[in-house]
């Protein structure tokens, strides 16, 4: 923002602001949404769908399918698209689906004909409908215009139909989307193509109840035996069988007249000739019923799918158009500045995401924190987190840096969002950079007594900001003021951790990962500096005792050498690395300036620490730590830590809809 007066910036703030929120006000889709901004769009949908479809039709049920499981889960925003440990694409009811790379095809061709336009839910939705029609059914006209989300997980998928719900269960489920029982059938129609793992219904072949009593009896006895047949009791589990019999390739009605006479093969399907609610729906598909006139399940099929492909429509500000759709845009620029109004400060958090190739969109929303967030609702939270961190530090002091990094190592992935706190395989808890942070049980007991005390009011991340500011008072640092109002995020992957800054990092990547996050050279070395508490595992600094460059000319030689040996001592070539190493010596518990003097003197223990001296761009701030450097006047690091603690504390605030407040900080609600 250099070079814009102190004028300027407000209105540009204001003016982005309106355009974000006359985005969210238009929201809904419409018909022709891309007739300007990529008239060509379905078509470069529906000829990528008809070329797969020739050399492989089962990809026009499996995107009917997949448009369906998207729906229903966080709406439809493409998530069940997006590649990951734990998202919906790993879920068992989403292990079988198939045509991923239809769509990633159609994405490709649109992204080279309207780059950043067209999103990956629209395309779903258009290729769903295509699907039918390449099975001879009818079309119908789709509306368009949805953003992508950016969560995906696989413990959101519980509430996708199942093979074996009953009508009841089936219902509310749709019914908790804002779909009738007619839409339910009508959906559940879409069975008409595509096929079934014997899997999936050859438990209702043999001993279909616990006390061993043959086939379910809803089972057209002829039917029974082919399915045996298909399906014996011994046999792959995998072969495939029609949904609809006769005709699994058309899209028709015939799948109706198969439930009437017994022949559906999934329990789920089957139920609805068996109950009452769904029955004359089913037989309504065939012709009139009593005074109730007959439906046309290709009219009905269309209206239903238009009225599903609108749930939990994501636009403007709350979704994104993805570059590639088994990937959300991972850019966050983070916009901050923070200024008091009513004796109160505030941190304003403008998010701007979605770069797509060399054009930008920007969707800003006003995220603010404030100083005394809980003051009515809570008003002994920040007590609560002090004297619970304090008890610890008592028995642990390591629990002070332990909590410092872990705010560090969560508000460079995601934002400050405790995403870092949630347990579970291939969480951010358990990537490399973080597997030795500890603390963890302190921010658990603190949780636990604000639960009691106002359930469901403070957040974990907000427990984590509180706790990194203690953690510096109790190591004889300076306290600042920490702004408050955070919500927890739902996202946490291992994976997003590898842009965190590592302790091999050139003084020019540095300078990039926090640029990238709105944090200049001056928060580096000042964040940086929180190293003048804790320490290091040998393991992450031994390789500069010995053997340093390929040629093996002995150590790093930005090492003071009379350090060197009191290190080469602590951390033998053949220890197991383990060992911990103050990383201010002389000073590892107390938080004070030491740490730069020790930079200035060769006694950094980690590479990227030490080349905060070594590089002209770093160097400056380093000196200023400790006094003037020519015309420039000294800074006072227990004042600038505070500032820029809260500057980075507000690096993808999620705030209102954008998160939530965890039950559990381990875990999401």
């Amino acid at each position: 923002m250099e070079g814009y007066s102190n004028q300027i910036i407000p209105s540009l703030l204001v003016l982005l602001l309106t355009l974000a929120t006359t985005s969210v006000q238009g929201q809904g889709t419409r018909v022709g949404f891309y007739l300007a901004s990529c008239p060509r769009a379905e078509f470069i949908v529906q000829s990528t769908v008809q070329s797969h479809f020739r050399s492989n039709p089962s990809v026009a049920p499996g995107l009917l399918r997949m448009h369906f499981h998207d729906c229903f889960v966080q709406g439809c925003d493409a998530s069940i698209l997006i590649n990951g440990p734990s998202t919906e694409k790993t879920a068992p009811p989403n292990s079988l689906l198939r045509g991923y790379e239809v769509i990633d095809d159609a994405k490709t061709k649109l992204e080279t004909e309207c780059p950043g336009v067209v999103s990956c839910a629209d395309i779903l939705a258009l290729a769903a409908r295509d699907s039918v029609v390449l099975s001879n059914g009818r079309s119908w006209s789709v509306p368009t215009g949805r953003k992508d989300g950016r969560v995906s997980l696989a413990s959101d998928t519980s509430n996708l139909p199942s093979f074996r719900d009953s009508v009841e269960v089936q219902k509310q489920k749709f019914s908790d989307l804002g779909l009738n029982t007619q839409d339910l059938v009508t959906l559940v129609g879409g069975h008409t193509i595509g096929t079934s793992a014997c899997q999936f219904f050859s438990y209702r072949l043999n001993n279909f109840t616990t006390t061993g009593n043959g086939a379910d009896p809803t089972i057209n006895p002829a039917f029974l035996s082919q399915l045996q047949t298909l399906c014996p009791t011994n046999g792959d589990g995998s072969r495939r069988v029609g949904l609809d019999t006769g005709s699994p390739n058309r899209f028709d009605a015939s799948f109706f007249t198969n439930l009437k006479n017994g022949r559906g093969i999934l329990e789920s399907d089957q139920k609805l000739w068996t109950d009452a609610s769904t029955r004359t729906f089913v037989q309504r598909f065939s012709g009139p019923v009593g005074s109730l006139p007959g439906l046309r399940f290709d009219d009905q099929f269309g209206r239903s799918m238009v009225k599903m492909s609108n749930i939990g429509v994501k636009t403007g500000a709350q979704g994104e158009i993805r570059r590639v759709c088994s990937a959300i845009n991972y850019f966050v620029l983070a916009c901050s500045s923070n200024y008091f109004n009513g004796g109160i400060l505030y941190s304003n958090s403008f998010l701007a995401c979605s770069l797509s190739h060399l054009s930008h969109q920007c969707f800003c929303s006003r995220a603010n924190t404030r100083v005394g967030y809980y003051s009515a609702s809570c008003p002994r939270a920040e007590f609560i987190v002090r004297s619970t961190l304090q008890s610890h530090f008592r028995s642990n002091p390591s629990v002070a840096p332990g909590f410092l990094r872990m705010h560090f190592h969560d508000c460079f992935v995601q934002g400050c969002d405790a995403s870092i706190l949630i347990n579970g395989p291939s969480t951010e808890k358990t990537a490399l950079p973080n597997s030795l942070l500890r603390g963890y049980e302190v921010i658990d007991d603190a949780k636990t007594k604000l639960e009691t005390e106002c359930p469901g009011v403070v957040s974990c991340t907000d427990i984590l900001a509180l706790a990194a500011r203690d953690s510096v008072v109790l190591s004889n640092g300076q306290s600042w003021s920490v702004p408050t109002g955070r919500q927890d995020g739902r996202i946490s992957l291992a994976s997003d951790t590898s842009n965190l800054p590592g302790f091999r990092d050139s003084i020019e990547v540095q300078k990039q990962k926090f640029s990238d996050l709105r944090l200049d050279t001056q928060d580096l070395v000042t964040l940086v500096g929180g190293h003048t508490i804790g320490t290091s595992a040998c393991q992450f600094f031994r390789y500069r005792l010995n053997n340093f460059t390929t040629t093996g000319n002995g150590a790093d030689p930005t090492i003071n050498p009379a350090f060197l040996s009191q290190l080469q001592t602590l951390c033998p070539p053949n220890d197991d690395g383990s060992r911990r190493v103050g990383l201010d010596t002389g000073s590892p518990n107390r938080f004070d300036a030491s740490f730069f003097t020790n930079l200035k003197n060769g006694r950094g223990i980690l590479e990227s620490d030490q080349k905060l001296w070594t590089d002209a761009s770093t160097r400056t701030f380093v000196q200023r730590f400790s006094g003037p450097v020519r015309n420039l006047p000294g800074l006072r690091f227990d004042e600038e830590f505070g500032r820029s603690m809260v500057k980075m504390s507000d690096i993808g605030v999620k705030t209102g809809a954008q998160g939530e407040i965890r039950r559990v900080c381990s875990a999401i609600n």
